[in-house]
């Protein structure tokens, strides 16, 4: 399972020879008394002022502005980003992207059933200071599932972030071989409430505290061997690394987090924990030229295939069968090229090669672990991407599975694979 993370260590070690900002001397000090914003339009100019190590008047370096301009370009509500000063002003311009968004995800799985389908809308400035509002109806995993949330930004160094979320979450349940005759349907009703802590200029990292809770019913349950109903209440202690710069085409650094996720399932009382390790990483091979790769590794304690992590084309190796490997430990990576062309102002089409490759360890229809296995598929992709909108895309992707299966599939989508 390390093998993943220690990629995106390699990776991320070749990525900061060239920093993202403007030509400001890294080592100079800069006395800044006013902040100057162009082309907020609804974002307030206390936005900006919000993602300053220190409230004006006073004295940044040039790095600590290099960094300001990075947590500008990660609130993903600008396609253009410039940090400049004259005199004791500091000059902010930007292009502000069109923050209402409709939701309208198409993901085709292996069958029909695996397809996913998802309708909502998103405002990612729905008070002025990079909130983001949405919600959103979908039929994925054999389910219908329901989410609304009201999550604030991550970026600013003085104060803390607050996520929520309310949401009902149906998943089917399917085995293999002698356990094919076990079928249920999962159901969760829950809330989350995030606490993000300041994302401070002295320390790329950052620590995340979640309270959790679901109530657990299942319907349509066939075979000899079925969990209970029940209540799940538990917290998660997120610690981030945090260098990655988002882009439309040329994303580039590294970010990687670890999750502890303690938590008890009452009616009958037994432990639900949870290890999580996941980590994103682009290596800027041009102006319109990215190498990203996507990692992530989870572990669970075993004795129920509701308590376990989920592995499939959807998340994990296009090809795979979704809704079916129910794991109690898994490791995934998916390593992308992609390369931009621009056909008109704000639009561009990108073709993308990829290979995913990931090992598992199943659940069987008990909770017991089966034996390791192994996937990996390759392939090629085309978007469609106007930077004028937030998360969205025309994404299709054709991948050849090699392992466990030897098939081609198909997946379209209105995002990227990650």
């Amino acid at each position: 399972m390390k093998r993943p993370l220690l990629l995106a260590c390699g990776l991320a070690s070749l990525m900061y020879a060239t920093p993202a900002g403007a030509d400001l001397d890294p080592s100079a000090t800069y006395a800044i008394e006013t902040l100057r914003s162009e082309g907020l339009e609804k974002t307030e100019p206390e936005t900006i002022s919000e993602l300053l190590p220190r409230p004006l008047p006073s004295s940044f370096t040039g790095a600590e502005l290099v960094e300001l301009r990075r947590r500008i370009k990660n609130l993903a509500l600008f396609d253009q980003v410039e940090v400049d000063h004259t005199g004791t002003t500091l000059l902010v311009r930007v292009r502000r992207k069109f923050t209402l968004s409709p939701i309208f995800d198409l993901s085709t799985g292996k069958t029909l059933a695996d397809s996913k389908l998802t309708l909502g809308a998103i405002q990612h400035d729905v008070d002025g200071h990079g909130t983001r509002l949405g919600g959103k109806a979908s039929y994925s995993e054999r389910g219908l599932n329901f989410i609304l949330w009201l999550h604030e930004h991550p970026y600013r160094p003085r104060s803390w972030a607050r996520e929520q979320e309310i949401y009902y979450a149906g998943s089917g349940f399917r085995f293999e071989g002698a356990d094919a005759q076990h079928t249920w349907q999962r159901n969760r009703l829950g809330a989350e409430v995030e606490f993000l802590s300041p994302s401070f200029y002295t320390t790329k990292w950052r620590y995340e505290f979640q309270l959790n809770a679901y109530q657990e019913t299942l319907t349509g349950a066939s075979g000899p061997s079925q969990p209970r109903d029940g209540t799940y209440l538990g917290t998660t202690s997120e610690l981030v690394y945090d260098r990655y710069t988002w882009n439309d085409l040329t994303p580039r650094g590294f970010r990687a987090a670890l999750e502890l996720r303690p938590g008890i399932f009452v009616g009958p009382a037994e432990p639900r924990h949870e290890l999580r390790a996941k980590a994103i990483a682009g290596l800027p091979l041009g102006n319109k030229t990215v190498l990203m790769l996507n990692a992530s590794a989870s572990a669970v304690n075993g004795g129920n295939p509701n308590h376990s992590a989920l592995l499939g084309s959807q998340a994990g190796v296009r090809g795979l069968p979704d809704s079916l490997y129910r794991n109690r430990s898994q490791a995934y990576a998916n390593l992308e090229v992609r390369h931009a062309i621009e056909i008109a102002r704000r639009w561009y089409v990108q073709g993308v090669l990829f290979t995913d490759a990931a090992v598992f360890e199943p659940m069987d229809a008990r909770g017991a672990s089966t034996p390791a296995m192994t996937a990996w598929s390759t392939g090629a992709g085309l978007r469609l991407l106007p930077t004028a909108l937030v998360d969205t895309l025309l994404r299709v992707d054709v991948a050849r599975i090699h392992h466990p299966i030897a098939t081609w599939f198909a997946q379209f989508g209105i995002t990227q694979h990650f």
